[in-house]
């Protein structure tokens, strides 16, 4: 709160010299609003044990957004505040050993309580601008990938959603989110960037008490970007490392063996690149990426390698009535093969949001392969629909189950792992999603996705089917 009242007193005494630039001061300053209503129903797979029908339940949640920003001829100002509200959280939905059955439950487990809510402060922050370069800091949100936009709209596309927040995001998904504290700085070109940034992230995700960070948890990170070659088609090409230090003393889910929890530090360097294009032809364009990542460092008492890749591409036919744009992908990360050595092998996906590559929130990109076809089309300039099929397994059978979005809060350590039963294969998700533009201000966004568990569902669940869906409404101004 300290940093608020830095911020809005900054503000206050701004407003004065603005006027005497020259110009209306009202000019400079924008307000913002939003509110984002979604009911979300969940039949998670059936647990071995506890209450009957515990696992299928329904639940309101509201996240109100308003700010403002004040700009300058170099400078600019940013205030937002939020407030989350919950209604009917399932309070019988956590099962050991199975844990939190869906989203629910997981916002149940952070707080205890079927209704909850509290305003905080979501973002805080200066800008300053000037020939090229950009210098941020207090609280913003932070996307990797996201440090440049393409503008080529297919090309803003498949960066956005198969590319950014891989990593480290703002894992917006959730009705809470996370912001970060620190600072960030670029420097732009026509031809490239480079951003470099270092943060702490708040509490969040599932935690609707966010307003402090988490003090325990560092991040920082340099990437450039090229944001065109020369003599060749719309491209975007990226190279980056980023550092991930965890001194919480939380136990740490992976496979290790051994008979005591591992509360060791984590402090994991990740270096990798992504490469995207967008090529026309006679029909429409073709699109490709390449992303991948490795990693060294420590994982407690373990010396930590591992590594994650993906290769993915698509055909957009702009001539064809509802313009279908058809993709396929294979997404893979590292496992452990051995709990009883000393080398964790799992892929740690640091901060990211999970769910842009999850629709239904069951797994992650830890020790997983992912096989996918996907279908794009916009029946109406106002309608978008997708809809995806994917074939789940693990990576390593020695290794677990991996969900999650990192960190939430000082004594959650954001992920959770549940054993393989020596199987590989993990589920098919089959899911639909369809966006309308019901107005200049409001949309409707609906999702829904049946889960069919395979083998490693199977070890832990009675019932290896699942059904998850929502549907929200989006006002903003």
């Amino acid at each position: 709160m300290r940093m608020c009242r830095f911020l809005i007193g900054l503000l206050l005494g701004a407003v004065p010299a603005a006027a005497g630039e020259g110009g209306d001061w009202r000019d400079r300053i924008v307000f913002t609003a939003s509110e984002r209503l979604r009911g979300e129903f969940v039949d998670w797979f059936r647990p071995r044990s506890g209450p009957r029908g515990a696992n299928r339940y329904d639940f309101l949640g509201s996240r109100l957004r308003a700010g403002v920003s004040v700009t300058f001829p170099h400078l600019q100002l940013v205030v937002q505040g939020q407030d989350t509200r919950f209604a009917g959280l399932p309070d019988d939905a956590v099962v050991p050993p199975a844990g939190a059955l869906g989203p629910g439950a997981l916002y149940f487990l952070h707080t205890h309580d079927t209704a909850q809510g509290e305003p905080f402060l979501k973002l805080g922050f200066l800008t300053f601008r000037r020939s090229g370069l950009t210098a941020t800091g207090g609280r913003f949100e932070y996307a990797d990938g996201l440090e440049t936009e393409p503008a080529d709209p297919t090309l803003a596309f498949v960066k956005r959603f198969r590319i950014a927040e891989r990593l480290v995001g703002p894992f917006s998904y959730s009705h809470v989110s996370r912001s970060f504290d620190g600072g960030r700085v670029s420097y732009d070109r026509p031809a490239w960037n480079v951003t470099a940034m270092a943060v702490r992230p708040t509490h969040g995700g599932f935690e609707v008490s966010a307003n402090r960070e988490i003090g325990a948890v560092g991040l920082a990170g340099l990437a450039l970007t090229l944001k065109r070659l020369p003599h060749a088609p719309p491209a975007d090409v990226r190279v980056f490392y980023l550092y991930y230090d965890d001194r919480r003393r939380t136990a740490k889910v992976d496979n290790s063996a051994g008979p005591e929890m591992d509360r060791g530090r984590i402090a994991i360097h990740s270096a990798g690149a992504h490469a995207a294009t967008v090529i026309d032809v006679p029909a429409g364009a073709v699109d490709a990426l390449l992303w991948g990542v490795v990693q060294a460092g420590r994982w407690g008492r373990l010396d930590h390698a591992a590594w994650a890749g993906a290769a993915e591409g698509g055909y957009q036919l702009a001539r064809v009535p509802w313009t279908p744009w058809l993709r396929v992908g294979y997404d893979r990360s590292s496992g452990d093969d051995d709990p009883t050595d000393h080398r964790h092998g799992t892929f740690f996906q640091v901060l990211p949001t999970a769910r842009l590559y999850a629709q239904t929130p069951f797994f992650n990109l830890m020790n997983t392969a992912d096989v996918f076809a996907q279908v794009i089309l916009v029946p109406h300039r106002r309608v978008s629909v997708r809809v995806d099929h994917h074939w789940l397994s693990l990576s390593e059978v020695r290794d677990r189950w991996y969900s999650g979005s990192g960190a939430t809060k000082d004594d959650a350590f954001g992920y959770t792992g549940l054993p393989s039963g020596g199987r590989r294969e993990l589920a098919r998700l089959v899911d639909a999603s369809i966006a309308v533009d019901l107005a200049k201000h409001l949309s409707c966004n609906t999702y829904y996705g049946h889960t069919f568990g395979e083998g490693v569902v199977r070890t832990t669940f009675a019932g290896a089917e699942a059904d998850y869906g929502y549907v929200e409404l989006v006002l903003s101004f």
